[in-house]
């Protein structure tokens, strides 16, 4: 839904991103376009608007602050004179005398005087004629006398056109004329088509903080966080435009202190409380550090083995497995950042699992699985080939939900891996744990996997839904 006049002011007021985009010297139009891309749902009318009712006297917008004089809408001033309409409504002109002078290339008050939508109309900028008329008259004050007031008028021609989705903007062609002209061009080596905007997706997996070596694991998780934000910039800045960065928490964030190995509760550096309020303070550091990217932000969260409460001696849940520690922390987290909004922080989208291990979010046109793996099961000789034989399960057991999904994240097994099969890619995602800190795969199988934070572009524009992957 497309932000009113309102939710734009409060946005200029509250984000430098759009209160620099609307105090720059480009049309309405652009900038309407300019912040659309960037994510803010908006329009070019409301854009229009916004500037003219927060208008300084030197065109610019003013603020924080903005006096109530100032405020009142344009389409309430006192408009005089005449529209005519031809060649069958698709063209016209106005002769009007208005109280105060257009203000920003603003129109859209005197359109609606003549019954015409100002979103299917724009005026012929070369076209625009101003004369202004000042003069005094007398007036009575509130003590009986009189006094001279100073009173003027502004006289507008302009000619009009009705909008047509094949035509370009006036604007937008003299912008690119004068760019063309403006700009020396070195011989054409390479062009290429602008690419559709994705989705860059950032996973977190296993670093089963308050274990051994939790320090390594707090260095590890707050390196890929930093890194994939380099990796964004660095996409931005190259041609592969970024439309939405999300955050997935793929499970096991917590080691836990009890019933996950026997020995659990002589190897744990931190105690449950400890465990919870790190994980914690690491969502909120995390989505922090992305929010400074500009660019809109989705967060996502799934149950894991690590997480449950169960039965001291037993690795039977207390409730359910719904009941768990990783979706408990990114609730809380989802709740901070949601009192945060009042005071400007961006709106972040949530999806936390609750009835099912997995979760399906959809990125840039792609359905994708979220899951920690360690409920759904399957057969095979090998990790890789048992995941894939579950997945083929969850399909045929729910095939309306999750037949249609062409991309699988799922953790759990501590080693990046990727397989493609009918259409559809699996990923397992490497763990943020310190190296070698299973002692148990290690020991027994000498089995282990550097740690790491995988990332990707996800979009429907792309030939698999997926590039640009990355194990930082």
């Amino acid at each position: 839904m497309a932000l009113s006049t309102p939710g734009l002011r409060g946005l200029y007021e509250s984000d430098a991103r759009v209160r620099k985009a609307l105090d720059s010297d480009q049309p309405s139009p652009e900038v309407a376009r300019y912040l659309a891309d960037a994510g803010y749902q908006t329009s070019e009318r409301a854009v229009r608007r916004l500037r003219a009712r927060v208008a300084h006297p030197d065109g610019r917008l003013t603020p924080n602050s903005i006096p109530d004089r100032l405020i009142e809408s344009q389409s309430k001033k006192r408009i005089e004179g005449s529209a005519s309409l031809k060649d069958g409504g698709k063209e016209g002109t106005f002769e009007v005398r208005l109280p105060e002078p257009i203000v920003n290339d603003n129109w859209d008050h005197v359109f609606e005087h003549f019954n015409l939508d100002p979103e299917k109309f724009f005026i012929v900028g070369d076209t625009v004629n101003m004369k202004m008329s000042k003069w005094e008259q007398s007036k009575r004050t509130e003590d009986g006398d009189r006094d001279m007031a100073q009173l003027s008028a502004y006289s507008y021609s302009a000619a009009f056109k009705r909008r047509s989705d094949e035509a370009i903007r006036p604007e937008v062609f003299e912008q690119w004329r004068m760019q063309i002209l403006d700009r020396p061009f070195e011989p054409v080596l390479h062009t290429r088509l602008a690419i559709p905007r994705g989705t860059y997706d950032l996973n977190i997996a296993d670093p089963q903080l308050g274990k051994k070596g939790t320090a390594e694991a707090v260095e590890n998780w707050q390196r890929g966080v930093r890194c994939h934000k380099e990796e964004i910039k660095r996409l931005t800045a190259f041609g592969t435009p970024v439309e939405r960065v999300h955050v997935a928490w793929l499970g096991d964030e917590t080691e836990g202190v009890a019933n996950n190995y026997g020995n659990q509760p002589h190897t744990v550096e931190l105690n449950q409380t400890q465990q919870l309020e790190l994980d914690f303070d690491l969502r909120m550091w995390t989505l922090r550090e992305l929010l400074e990217l500009g660019i809109p932000l989705s967060a996502s969260s799934v149950i894991s083995n690590h997480g449950e409460w169960t039965r001291n001696g037993s690795k039977d849940v207390v409730t359910t497995k719904n009941d768990n520690a990783s979706t408990h922390i990114a609730r809380q987290v989802q709740k901070a950042f949601a009192t945060l909004e009042p005071f400007g922080i961006p709106h972040i989208d949530w999806t936390i699992g609750e009835d099912h291990p997995g979760i399906v979010v959809n990125l840039s046109g792609i359905d994708t699985y979220f899951s920690h793996g360690y409920i759904e099961k399957g057969r095979g000789q090998s990790t890789e080939i048992r995941t894939k034989a579950a997945i083929e399960r969850q399909i045929l057991g729910d095939t309306p939900r999750f037949g249609p999904v062409p991309l699988w994240m799922m953790a759990h097994y501590h080693h990046f891996y990727a397989q493609e099969f009918e259409g559809r890619t699996l990923f397992g995602m490497p763990a943020l744990e310190a190296e070698r800190s299973s002692e148990y795969m290690l020991h027994q199988f000498g089995v282990w996997s550097p740690s790491g934070m995988f990332g990707a572009v996800v979009g429907d524009h792309l030939a698999r839904g997926w590039s640009n992957v990355n194990v930082f």
